[in-house]
């Protein structure tokens, strides 16, 4: 196995269990991304649960199938599949920057866990992308 597909293998774990900590305690995933639901409109805990939870953990155990099943689907199946989920944690990143940089002044979007969560995401997203940056760097 490559270093590229455990280092894509790594995030997708590391995804794969925030997802499935959401799903289990959505509670613990509204904590983790600093949200509540509205009192006022019933079903919120359903949406940590959905997507927080079986989202994230049915797409980064997307990337670890492709990973598993790599000599029968072939390398092109983990490239593909890491690449999704790297542009998924990549647009994060561009969201959050945006919003320090657009709405900071009316809503104190620059904060130490945004700035922290930028580069997590930056990191997890690029290491998902790990075997597609191997194969276009040559």
């Amino acid at each position: 196995m490559s270093v590229t597909v455990i280092i894509s293998g790594a995030a997708a774990l590391v995804g794969a269990l925030l997802g499935l900590g959401s799903l289990i305690s959505p509670a613990w995933g509204a904590s983790v991304v600093r949200l509540q639901p509205m009192a006022d409109k019933p079903g919120g805990w359903a949406e940590f649960r959905a997507s927080y939870g079986g989202g994230l953990l049915l797409l980064h155990g997307a990337v670890l199938l492709a990973i598993a099943m790599r000599e029968q689907a072939g390398m092109a199946s983990v490239v593909a599949a890491g690449f999704a989920a790297g542009a998924a944690w990549l647009g994060m990143a561009v969201g959050r920057t945006v919003s320090m940089l657009a709405d900071h002044a009316r809503h104190g979007t620059r904060t130490g866990y945004n700035l922290f969560s930028v580069g997590f995401e930056l990191v997890v997203g690029l290491a998902l992308m790990a075997p597609w940056l191997g194969h276009i760097g040559g």
